[in-house]
């Protein structure tokens, strides 16, 4: 009954260890850090502009566009910071460039950077949020796991001791019967044993 007790609490044990023994994570790869992007300075194009310099600045116009596209995949967030500074400073300045630059290239460049469309920051604090909601999901999903396993244990263990109890007590009747029948069979021998001694 006691080697039984110990190979149902074995068990049980073994269970509680197979769930807490699992390997860790992979590490997450290793990315590259991004490619940085040197931007045109604010200040540069604001030289230009006080320089009236038409052809300067069409180019340097044309080249904060280009690192602008080429911002917005890598920091969105400065890249909208950077273009509202030009456009700020380009819409501030408009009668100074229209001044010396008129209605050429230059125009057709600023036309060009104040018509670009607002950019999108993503929201890192929504995503943020939705994986940890989605790892505490996880982790409730493994403790119920846990708490299913470490119940059908304690209903393996239960199982077993009822079925120890019964072959005990099975065995305990097989005992008893047996002890009556030599009890029986002591009791008739001695009866014809007297018999005997009388008959003769």
């Amino acid at each position: 009954m006691k080697k039984l007790f110990f190979v149902a609490m074995a068990a049980v044990a073994m269970t509680f260890t197979a769930c807490t023994d699992k390997p860790a994570a992979p590490a997450a790869p290793e990315t590259e850090p991004a490619p940085e992007v040197e931007l045109v300075g604010i200040d540069s194009i604001k030289t230009v502009i006080e320089a009236a310099d038409s052809t300067t600045l069409s180019t340097l116009l044309t080249e904060a566009q280009s690192k602008i596209d080429q911002l917005k995949g890598i920091d969105a967030a400065k890249a909208k910071e950077y273009l509202a500074s030009l456009q700020a400073l380009l819409k501030e300045n408009a009668e100074k460039i229209k001044a010396f630059a008129g209605t050429g290239a230059v125009a057709t460049v600023i036309d060009a950077v104040n018509s670009l469309p607002e950019i999108e920051v993503p929201d890192v604090a929504a995503a943020a949020d939705e994986a940890v909601e989605a790892a505490g999901e996880a982790v409730k999903d493994a403790a119920e796991g846990a708490k299913d396993a470490a119940e059908g244990a304690v209903d393996a263990v239960k199982d077993a001791a009822g079925d120890a109890a019964q072959a005990a007590a099975d065995k305990a009747a097989e005992v008893k019967d047996a002890a009556a029948d030599k009890a029986a069979e002591a009791v008739d021998a001695a009866a014809d044993k007297l018999k005997g001694a009388l008959g003769k």
